[in-house]
């Protein structure tokens, strides 16, 4: 959690080079070298920064038009950080040149995004599922394998009546539990990658599953025991901290910022956001562009320039060739 802090308040310090207030002609910073007037510092932030800094001020009400956070949430949030930092807290901050003013209007992006992503990519179904699965601890084994065939190989001399932890030792790439049978012990949701959980969960009892494709390769899955799990509260109760813990693993894994970019896409395109500033114009039309959108742009890009390189290289074949029957 300090690490999802500490690039908070440096995204927040980048920010907070965004303008500087006052006249143009006045002059924020004096010395014998020369100094430094509002215009100066306003035009090279711009510079370095102004890009980043406009596309998260349209985010940011692009995204509070939509989802409301509340001066209470602000500050609880506010106060969990500063339990985690403790006494280094407002060192920290004055590190990343925040007050707790602008600390705050950092959280309160944050927390509008968090809002985006649990109505947009968090499902009440998934959420649902998940709580079903919570009640349930699972014992079981798996054997790991590189491809399909194996896994059907391997299925097959298990059901032929060879030793499921013989094989495990003889065909498993996962040296962590092949020793050991394949054995992986008491599990619960959340533990193992998604397609292996939910097809753990799926199976009854000393059943083998089907080979399950994970981004491992592929599992040969057999759930040998399942237990109860003691004190587990209602739906109602248990929601938000499922929420919580799926936004989580969203941003473990940072398929959030691919989320959060189409969501503000789509935002900025259904409310027809434009500049007339010609340095912004670059930044306005990326943040309205989505995923889907950039990625067709980059495979035409490059269709183009394989397209561009095949007739160079016909064209340079073409006047070589020229270039031998004139010699001759």
């Amino acid at each position: 959690m300090k690490k999802t802090v500490l690039s908070v308040t440096l995204a927040a310090s980048v920010l907070a080079l965004g303008a500087c207030s006052g006249e143009d002609k006045e002059t924020v910073v004096t010395s014998k070298a020369g100094d430094i007037s509002v215009a100066d510092f306003n035009e090279t932030a711009k510079t370095l920064t102004g890009s980043f800094v406009i596309q998260q001020m349209v985010s940011e009400k692009l995204l509070a038009d939509k989802y409301e956070v509340t001066d209470k949430e602000i500050q609880e949030a506010y106060d969990n950080m500063a339990t985690q930092f403790g006494d280094n807290f407002d060192q920290v901050l004055q590190q990343s040149g925040l007050t707790e003013e602008s600390f705050k209007e950092t959280l309160r992006f944050q927390l509008l995004q968090e809002k985006a992503l649990k109505d947009k990519a968090i499902k009440e179904e998934d959420v649902k599922k998940y709580y079903e699965q919570m009640k349930t601890e699972l014992n079981g084994r798996h054997i790991l394998v590189a491809d399909e065939k194996t896994a059907n190989e391997v299925i097959a001399k298990i059901k032929g009546g060879a030793p499921f932890a013989d094989v495990a030792k003889e065909y498993s790439t996962d040296t962590g539990s092949a020793e050991k049978g394949g054995e992986l012990g008491w599990f619960s949701v959340g533990t193992m990658v998604d397609e292996f959980n939910d097809a753990a969960y799926a199976l009854e009892l000393n059943t083998l599953s089907e080979p399950v494709k994970t981004s491992f390769g592929y599992h040969i899955i057999e759930i040998t025991d399942k237990r109860d799990v003691k004190d587990v509260g209602s739906y109602k109760e248990e929601k938000d901290n499922i929420s919580s813990q799926m936004l989580a693993k969203l941003t473990n894994t940072g398929e959030d910022k691919q989320i959060l970019k189409d969501i503000v896409a789509n935002l900025a395109k259904d409310a027809d956001v434009k500049t007339s500033d010609k340095d912004f114009k670059a930044a306005i039309a990326d943040l309205s562009t989505t995923s889907e959108e950039q990625a067709k742009k980059a495979e035409e890009e490059a269709k183009k320039a394989e397209e561009k390189a095949a007739k160079e290289s016909k064209e340079e074949k073409d006047n070589a060739e020229d270039t031998e029957k004139e010699s001759k």
